[in-house]
């Protein structure tokens, strides 16, 4: 092998890790699970008072995104939107967990929970600005 081919093996390897972690305005953001389920907690981002639960309608499921967040210094606590997913079929959806008081805890983990039609196979997040990888995830 030569150091030209093991420089582009690292590079790719280093790119397909990076898509599941990115840092925005000072907040790194990394997947750690996704998973299908016919119940999804609909809790506010970190995780609050708000302990809304939702059923899936037949022929859907909730896609569970989990995303473990790290407030670096420097961020500055602003209005967040909510995350979309898109599919592989290059759909997106929306989820209702919405983002509050981020950057009131250094560490959090969220899961956003997704309604998409069953068997729906999920490409990526977006969180402001960033994309991020799910598509190796799925359980």
């Amino acid at each position: 092998m030569t150091v030209g081919a093991l420089v582009v093996g690292i590079a790719a390897a280093l790119a397909a890790q990076a898509g599941k972690s990115a840092t925005v305005k000072n907040l790194q953001m990394t997947v750690t699970a996704v998973e299908r389920a016919e119940k999804a907690s609909l809790r506010d981002c970190p995780p609050g008072t708000n302990t809304v639960n939702a059923m899936a309608r037949t022929g859907e499921q909730y896609s569970n995104v989990t995303v473990a967040f790290k407030v670096l210094p420097g961020f500055s606590p602003a209005p967040m939107k909510r995350p979309l997913v898109t599919a592989a079929d290059g759909k997106t959806y929306n989820t209702s967990v919405q983002f509050v008081d981020v950057g009131s805890v250094p560490e959090f983990s969220c899961t956003f929970a997704f309604r998409v039609p069953e068997g729906t196979k999920l490409k990526n997040i977006q969180i402001e600005g960033a994309t991020l990888d799910v598509s190796g995830l799925e359980k």
